[in-house]
C-alpha cells in the first residue's frame, strides 16, 4: 500500500518550477525596461507638464504588457499548490 504524505515535495514538478521562474525573469525584464524608460524622461530637460504626461503614457504601456504575464504566474502557481 502506498505511504501518502503532506509533503509539499510530494507533488514538486520541476518543469512547472521552471515556466513559473521564466515568467518571473520576463517580468523582471519588463519592471527594468519601464524603470529605465521612466528615468529617462526625469533626465530629460522638457517642463514638468510634459514629463509627467509622458510618465502617464510609460506606465500604462508598461500595465499592458507585464499584466499577462501576472495573469499566466497567477495560473502556474495555483497550478503548483494543487
Amino acid at each position: 500500500m502506498p505511504k501518502y504524505s503532506n509533503n509539499a515535495y510530494d507533488s514538486y514538478n520541476p518543469a512547472l518550477f521552471d515556466v513559473i521562474r521564466e515568467v518571473l525573469h520576463r517580468i523582471g525584464d519588463i519592471d527594468s525596461q519601464h524603470d529605465a524608460e521612466l528615468g529617462k524622461v526625469d533626465a530629460a530637460s522638457t517642463d514638468g507638464e510634459l514629463k509627467g504626461y509622458i510618465k502617464q503614457r510609460i506606465r500604462a504601456a508598461h500595465q499592458k504588457r507585464r499584466q499577462p504575464y501576472v495573469d499566466l504566474l497567477t495560473i502556474l502557481r495555483s497550478k503548483q499548490q494543487g
